[in-house]
């Protein structure tokens, strides 16, 4: 016998939720974070098969641009399946075929447009408007230490990592809780956010400085300035590069962008993950510095049949259509 329960809040998602998770980000303890600090009538779904636990959904409503990777003004409300803030996961879990039956289901429940983001397979729903969004860029930590993955890569790679990192006495890395985020690193924040081109929500100020103790903050200082930082998060052998914030003005001539980049790199080597998470922005530079994109797809559908017509017919305008270089920036081992 199929039941889906449908959930108002984290606070009563049940024990079993994050039986079903696939990553920290669609636990309840950061879902009750991600609600308390960026609301955006989130809500919950789980489907039980014999009453087991075999699927669930987080879906959140904000009002976006629809094509936003044409850069074309067009905001409309829409309801997303997926984590709010940001990251590259799914939020749709579960075994393969519950989540077919979940994703219908929410396509039936909830009215209006519904958009489930960075799903890992691609889907094969017909009647739906389908393409691909963001990849998410991937570094296998196959490293030693610092010295053998600078010796894995190719010399024109290597040799420009070289170069970023050069050493400046003016500047220092320091780590620290993110409970010292400060308001001028905020406005750091905002000024990545106003570039982006994939614009999702826009978190407070008080999201990031109550983080969970698991995540790590690293500020880059020039002398006593603050010029750039990043949030990671290690969790289940995986080093995840979770969000940052620059000043684009002193990144021109310092390269902190890349600077923090190559740290968080060196940070996931040096604790032996298997895997380092780069996240979906600025994939090219990702790319050269070894990691590989893994492709991730978004589904749309709109309660109302001409307009979910239109939706599929404009499935090509909706997609990400960056071609990315090969960089193939490691060395094949093979060789």
């Amino acid at each position: 016998m199929h039941e889906i329960q449908f959930i108002e809040n984290s606070a009563q998602l049940p024990a079993e939720w994050d039986s079903l998770a696939d990553n920290y980000f669609q636990q309840r303890k950061f879902l009750i974070h991600a609600e308390k600090y960026n609301p955006c009538r989130q809500r919950y779904f789980m489907y039980y098969d014999n009453e087991e636990a075999v699927a669930a959904a987080i879906v959140y409503t904000i009002q976006l641009d629809i094509f936003t990777y044409l850069k074309i003004k067009s905001p409309v409300k829409m309801n997303i399946v997926g984590i709010p803030c940001s990251v590259s996961g799914q939020g749709i879990f579960g075994k393969s075929g519950a989540i077919e039956a979940l994703k219908k289901h929410i396509c039936e429940a909830e009215k209006g447009l519904v958009v489930f983001l960075n799903l890992t397979e691609k889907p094969t729903e017909s009647e739906n408007s389908t393409g691909k969004t963001l990849p998410t860029i991937i570094l296998s930590n196959q490293f030693a230490d610092w010295n053998d993955y600078l010796a894995s890569l190719r010399s024109n790679y290597r040799r420009r990592l070289k170069q970023i990192n050069q050493e400046n006495k003016a500047l220092r890395f320091e780590k620290k809780p993110c409970t010292d985020f400060i308001p001028e690193m905020y406005n750091q924040y905002l000024e990545v956010y106003k570039r982006s081109s994939g614009k999702l929500e826009k978190l407070s100020f008080d999201f990031f400085k109550n983080l969970p103790t698991e995540f790590l903050l690293t500020v880059c200082y020039l002398n006593e300035k603050i010029i750039g930082w990043n949030i990671a998060l290690e969790d289940n052998n995986i080093y995840y590069f979770f969000l940052g914030g620059i000043d684009y003005k002193q990144n021109r001539i310092y390269n902190t962008y890349l600077r923090l980049l190559s740290q968080l790199i060196r940070d996931g080597i040096e604790r032996n993950v298997a895997l380092i998470e780069l996240g979906q922005t600025a994939e090219i530079a990702k790319m050269r510095m070894g990691g590989k994109p893994e492709t991730l797809y978004m589904e749309a559908f709109h309660s109302n049949r001409i307009f979910n017509k239109l939706l599929k017919m404009s499935s090509p305008m909706l997609e990400y259509k960056r071609k990315l270089e090969n960089t193939n920036a490691i060395k094949d081992k093979t060789l």
